[in-house]
């Protein structure tokens, strides 16, 4: 399956992201030496492929596990059967959201600094969605003290942040909020991807060391995975 720009704009308008004018083949293709295409046509001998394939399977595995934690955290905003905001509203005490939503902060920034770690361009296109779905966001995450910052981390206000009232605070985190939705299935599609190439890796390399798929089976699983609304 060969990709087209408007295969990846159309993917991109359905993600609620304007499209731009680099396509996925430019991600793919990019001139750095951890891109897909340089990484098709390695040529190494088996110790250094054994090597190569062994970083590149534990990068993947601390992606996958950060995702998991992103999809996790979001998740206990977004099910319809959380009671977090109905507890607080009865006792009173909204340690419990406040706790929770620390914690979408910090495994966003887990995972955005993990995917910055390898100088990947899919990696780099997945730091964009999340970069994205918190711009996207801005206005309802700053009354409770969330703003993006310059490295493209999040920061959090505590103060703002236990200043909110209810309302603004279930606009940014109720189980209708586009953020946590959005995380959830960003967190979500990148485990899947860094699984996928965990399997890619471990299963890609011939005994003379050479990738033995296929770029177009590569190319087909990369836009699968690159849907951030689901």
């Amino acid at each position: 399956m060969r990709i087209t720009s408007q295969m990846l704009a159309a993917n991109q308008l359905k993600a609620g992201i304007e499209p731009s004018s680099k396509t996925l083949l430019d991600y793919i293709q990019n001139d750095d030496n951890d891109s897909l295409t340089s990484l098709l046509s390695k040529k190494t001998d088996t110790s250094t492929s054994s090597l190569t394939k062994k970083l590149q399977k534990d990068a993947y595995k601390n992606i996958k596990d950060d995702a998991d934690s992103v999809t996790e955290n979001a998740a206990k905003f977004t099910d319809k059967k959380s009671t977090l905001f109905a507890d607080a509203e009865r006792t009173g005490d909204y340690s419990a959201i406040y706790a929770d939503i620390k914690s979408v902060v910090d495994s966003y920034n887990k995972l955005y600094n993990t995917l910055g770690k390898t100088s990947s361009s899919i990696n780099t296109m997945c730091s964009d969605l999340l970069k994205e779905a918190v711009k996207e966001n801005s206005e309802t995450l700053s009354a409770v003290g969330i703003a993006l910052k310059d490295d493209g981390s999040l920061s959090i206000d505590e103060k703002k942040l236990k200043a909110a009232d209810t309302d603004t605070l279930k606009k940014a985190f109720g189980t209708s909020s586009e953020f946590a939705k959005r995380l959830g299935i960003i967190g979500s599609n990148v485990s899947s991807l860094a699984k996928a190439n965990i399997n890619y890796v471990t299963n890609s390399y011939t005994s003379s060391g050479a990738a033995s798929n296929s770029s177009d089976d590569l190319y087909s699983l990369m836009t699968s995975k690159f849907n951030s609304r689901g």
